[in-house]
């Protein structure tokens, strides 16, 4: 894809015109776009795919983040001297073909443009920053004896699953203020037939999935122990009708016995 070299210079219309003046560069290029993963808290360097050589006139960064977008720009001037510009945050610093991060946060996410200009033509690399923060898990028994699983604080959203599979689980997800995400799943102990279940939570910063087991507090109200229930009820009247029918038996039988005694 080679984008019309007006487009680039348009999109730098953002920077003040005090501060630089752009030179009309008769080509452009417009390299393939790449995925960069990194860690929440760590730094983060992110490369311009050009090779501007020793004519290297300008690079410009452009970032559209979340919720906000800004600028980090240097110009080499005739003299050889660098005038900067920018308006991101101090955590972020241009240096030659370069930009690192430090102490990235999830806020940091985003489409990152490199703009690099020579004397013969304009690079432009588009670099996507995905931040991944390992989110705090929990396994906990609610008030009415169902499991609840949670996932905390995380970026991308947690994935949770249940040992058993079963079709009465509820997962909520959240969105945080601080643009993590928390994942919250519920399993309902009243219609299955086990005594424990386990939850499996998988999330790209988790070498090997988090996994937890818990004994279900409802287990006495389950379909095993209603079974056993209404069998004991069945036995127990079965018992009872027969001793009631020899009861009777032998309630009919004592008023002959005593008219032979009689006779």
């Amino acid at each position: 894809m080679i984008p019309a070299c007006s487009s680039v210079l348009l999109s730098l219309s953002c920077v003040p015109t005090s501060v630089f003046l752009l030179t009309t560069i008769p080509a452009c290029y417009n390299s393939n776009s790449d995925v960069v993963r990194v860690r929440r808290g760590e730094l983060t360097v992110l490369h311009c795919w050009a090779d501007p050589g020793d004519t290297l006139l300008q690079v410009t960064w452009k970032l559209h983040l979340y919720n906000s977008s800004c600028v980090i720009s240097y110009k080499i001037e005739e003299n050889d001297t660098e005038t900067s510009y920018s308006s991101c945050s101090t955590r972020m610093r241009s240096d030659n073909l370069s930009l690192s991060i430090s102490d990235t946060d999830v806020t940091d996410e985003g489409t990152y443009t490199c703009i690099v200009i020579n004397d013969k033509r304009t690079f432009s690399t588009d670099k996507s920053l995905q931040v991944l923060a390992p989110p705090s898990t929990f396994l906990r028994l609610t008030s009415d004896g169902s499991a609840e699983c949670g996932a905390t604080g995380g970026n991308p959203p947690a994935e949770i699953s249940w040992i058993p599979h079963s079709h009465d689980i509820n997962t909520t997800v959240l969105g945080e203020p601080d643009r993590t995400w928390s994942v919250i799943s519920t399993f309902s102990s009243g219609t299955i037939n086990e005594t424990s279940v386990t939850c499996v939570v998988s999330h790209p910063t988790f070498v090997n999935p988090w996994t937890g087991d818990i004994r279900l507090r409802g287990y006495g109200l389950r379909l095993d122990n209603i079974l056993r229930l209404i069998i004991i009820v069945i036995v127990t009247i079965l018992i009872a009708g027969v001793l009631y029918v020899k009861l009777k038996q032998q309630e009919q039988k004592i008023p002959g016995e005593q008219i032979n005694e009689e006779s």
